[in-house]
């Protein structure tokens, strides 16, 4: 304990990694703790006076824990109130609807932010919302909106809001404003609510809900009232009753499942940035371990053990590691709400009631936290534990590769293992292998450092030296002659760098395949879309009003709708047989896209072989509001990523309860018309929806490219903290350099060196350190993004995009990272006073 509080500085630095490497594990920690209470207490009050939830058993699961299900007839709302016990029964909606702004421009994000809704204001104690001003609405006239969208809409109450669904667009008087318990709006979403009858008129089809809320009249339990409710139900009406603690358990699940992924997201970077932190923690602790071996070395002379100085060295370990990861739960707290502020600045709005920092949390940081500087300095803390008693007679700190051979064998071994799994992953073994691959040969990489380090400083510094003479060969040498050093400084580097690179050249990769597949499967000259992700999307009257913009040759439109194929679950491709010719286009094997029919189905030719379908199978289908169709296989196409492996036409819909929206509209426009014309009358037509917008082919095709940029912005932004430790390491190493450098750094200043050679050669060594492990970072990133693509290759991902200017970018924020982390130890350097490092005892 005297030997870490001797050395307030080492234990502020080394534990400096550990806070990092662990704030952010307790960061987003704390934050999916916080959203979690957040939400169920939320959903816990809102549904407090709902007793019984009526809804339909006709279901759909669709992608990452959604579904689809059926509405229920409205005219049930009269059977449940008259059970016994029932003081209160009234329909309840919530779909799709879109409210545009006074400025024209509609409400929330393109798939990319919050749900739109659109659905019921139910009154009296049932009641999910409350009216904050104004009133509730009464009429088809009228609309009540939560808080956050009239704010950001700019309306008032008395003012005409548009508001756009299914069933087109049309213009309210808004009459109120409301907050859902006492939120203004539940996570950022929107919503624009009427009274029932205009809502099943507007946003799904007269005489339907979406379910039916019930409220007891305290005579009999939820459980009792729930059976005597589904009791007035037989198995033709496929309804269930819930009670309200099973709806509420079911959303606060829902909502949960969703946090989950998100937190799970999250704690993967915060696992890499451990990783970085270990990397520092152990260089740190190995510099250490070398500066004090004459220390250690003289308590072996007087007596002590190797199992004791080994302790010694722990024991500063556990204590760093403790304090380091309590100061990295309070950082936490800060990180949460860091997380909560770039959400917000995405258009995710999360509610928050203070923050939960639960025991669980703050153990399981601790215990990660001590873990991991524990592991990481064990290696060293043996090291020190067999100094032998003679180094007390040096008077410099040593460090050594130890022996060659050994080293390239033990690095070599893994890293030919791990190459020789990704041919085989090549040639045909499962991707499930590609972890272990990319496993095996960072772990080569890694180990190989010390034999690499020198070679790549002296290469990397070569131009350095010849532009900055003598400090810039001081820095080269400097880098060069503690490989070992160099090379545990520069792997914190060389890690986040490779999965940087690795992203940027999957990224690219996308890009590319997007474009050849987009460029490939749409002919058109325009197109009008909307980025929905599965809910809503442009109304399926607007192609047909777009057919009749003057200058339109022919006008198709595509849609995705969640549909039961020969009982399982699937996303369908809807599409328009009679006007598809010449604007979109699907490889046919066998029959044709344009005779498709309501009761005809397509498949891909893969999905064909796994059902053994042939043109003539009957394949059953049942839509999300329980129809059922007898399809027949019509026609089989190539394999395309455009389009989901069924393709069905928009005709089979007709006369159902589904509310199916399209997703683009693709626009041929007539010879020798004038294209700004067209423009202009399709912007006219769109606009009386409110949604949608207008772009040529060129500008589609490179938005669909770009979508990926959005992704790759969020996971560099959470790959800085690993970059950030990466610098910090640097710091630490060049200062613990500097300390141990203060004799030599003396006599330079005595024979006649300056403060800003100093500098200067401290600068361009951190550089150079720097340059090391992004130079190998990169190299290892482009192989490991084309191993990714490999193992992608059966979803459809074949081109490798090298990304060059994303390279440059990368090495030339390696140097800036570099610099940086110079300017205090460089400080430090020209601080070293000449007369107290020269003086010998």
């Amino acid at each position: 304990m005297k030997s870490v509080l001797s050395r307030k500085a080492r234990l502020f630095l080394t534990s400096l990694a550990v806070i990092l490497g662990t704030s952010f594990l307790a960061g987003a920690t704390i934050f999916t703790d916080t959203l979690n209470k957040t939400f169920d207490t939320l959903f816990a009050e809102v549904f407090e006076e709902v007793d019984g939830f009526v809804r339909s058993t006709d279901v759909i699961e669709t992608d990452f824990g959604g579904e689809e299900r059926a509405r229920v007839p409205i005219s049930y709302v009269e059977r449940i109130k008259a059970v016994p016990g029932v003081a209160d029964a009234q329909g309840f909606i919530q779909t799709f609807a879109r409210i545009v702004g006074k400025d024209g421009e509609p409400l929330g994000s393109d798939g990319n932010g919050p749900p739109t809704f659109g659905g019921t204001f139910n009154t009296g104690e049932i009641a999910l919302w409350a009216v904050s001003e104004g009133r509730a609405p009464t009429n088809g006239t009228e609309v009540i909106l939560d808080e956050a969208s009239a704010e950001d809409g700019k309306y008032t109450i008395g003012d005409t809001v548009k508001i756009t669904a299914a069933a087109g667009s049309r213009e309210f008087t808004m009459v109120g404003i409301a907050n859902y318990g006492d939120v203004s709006s539940p996570g950022g979403a929107t919503f624009a609510l009427f009274d029932d009858v205009t809502a099943m008129e507007f946003l799904t089809q007269p005489g339907l809900v979406d379910a039916i809320l019930v409220a007891g009249d305290g005579t009999v339990s939820n459980t009792t009232l729930a059976d005597a409710i589904q009791a007035q139900f037989g198995p033709q009406d496929r309804v269930e009753t819930l009670t309200g603690d099973e709806i509420t358990k079911e959303t606060q699940d829902q909502i949960g499942a969703a946090l989950d992924f998100l937190g799970t997201f999250l704690k993967i970077f915060s696992y890499i940035a451990l990783g970085v932190a270990a990397f520092v923690i152990y260089n740190v602790f190995s510099i250490s371990a070398a500066q004090r071996e004459r220390e250690n070395a003289l308590m072996r002379a007087v007596g002590a053990s190797k199992k004791q100085i080994r302790r010694i060295v722990l024991i500063e370990a556990l204590v760093i590691g403790v304090v380091g990861s309590a100061l990295g739960i309070l950082a936490g707290i800060g990180i949460s709400r860091g997380l909560s502020a770039m959400l917000k600045a995405f258009g995710v709005d999360l509610p928050s009631k203070g923050l939960t920092v639960t025991s669980s949390a703050i153990t399981a940081t601790l215990q990660i936290g001590v873990i991991v500087t524990l592991v990481s300095a064990y290696f060293p803390a043996r090291a020190a534990g067999k100094v032998p008693p003679l180094a007390a007679m040096r008077s410099t700190a040593l460090e050594t590769i130890g022996s060659m051979r050994t080293r390239l064998i033990v690095g070599f071994t893994p890293l030919l293992i791990g190459i020789g799994l990704v041919l085989a992953v090549v040639g045909g073994l499962g991707a499930a292998w590609i972890g272990l691959a990319v496993l095996l040969v960072f772990s080569g990489v890694l180990i190989l450092g010390p034999v690499t380090s020198r070679p790549l400083a002296m290469a990397i510094g070569a131009p350095i030296a010849r532009v900055r003479g003598v400090t810039g060969e001081m820095a080269r040498q400097n880098a060069a002659r503690n490989p070992k050093r160099t090379a545990r400084t520069a792997a914190p580097v060389l890690i986040g760098v490779a999965l940087v690179t690795a992203v940027t050249a999957l990224a690219a990769s996308l890009r590319a395949e997007v474009r050849d597949i987009v460029g490939e499967q749409f002919r058109g000259d325009y197109v009008v879309s909307v980025t929905s992700q599965g809910f809503g999307g442009l109304s399926p009257l607007l192609v047909d009003d777009i057919n009749e913009v003057e200058g339109v040759a022919n006008a198709t439109a595509i849609g995705y709708t969640p549909v039961l194929v020969d009982g399982n679950s699937a996303l369908t491709t809807v599409v328009d047989p009679a006007t598809t010719e010449g604007l979109f286009e699907l490889t046919m094997l066998e029959g044709e896209l344009s005779s498709l029919d309501a009761t005809g189905i397509l498949v891909e030719k893969d999905k064909a072989e796994r059902e053994s379908w042939s043109v003539g199978s009957d394949v059953p289908l049942k839509l999300s509001d329980g129809t059922e169709i007898a399809a027949m296989v019509q026609g089989i196409y190539d394999s395309n990523d455009f389009v989901a492996n069924t393709v069905v036409s928009r005709q089979l819909f007709e006369g159902t309860g589904v509310t199916r929206f399209d997703q683009q509209i693709y626009i041929e426009i007539e010879e020798g018309t004038d294209s700004a014309t067209v423009e202009a009358a399709l912007d006219a037509a769109i606009a009386e929806y409110g949604n949608g917008k207008v772009q040529s082919r060129d500008e589609f095709i490179d938005e669909q490219a770009n979508q990926v940029n959005q992704l790759l912005g969020l996971i560099y932004g959470l790959l800085a903290l690993s970059v950030i430790i990466a610098a910090v390491g640097i710091v630490i190493t060049l200062l613990l350099s500097v300390y141990e450098r203060r004799r030599e750094l003396g006599l330079l200043r005595a024979v006649g060196m300056t403060r800003s050679q100093v500098r200067t050669s401290v600068r361009w060594e951190s550089v150079i350190t720097s340059l090391i492990g992004a130079v190998a970072g990169v190299i290892l990133g482009l192989g490991l993004g084309f191993v990714i693509i490999l193992s992608l290759a059966d979803e459809g991902l074949s081109n490798y995009a090298f990304p060059v200017g994303g390279i440059v970018s990368i090495l030339i924020l390696s140097f800036i990272v570099g610099v940086l982390a110079s300017v205090y130890p460089a400080y430090r350097a020209t601080r070293v006073d000449v007369l107290d490092a020269i003086t010998t005892t």
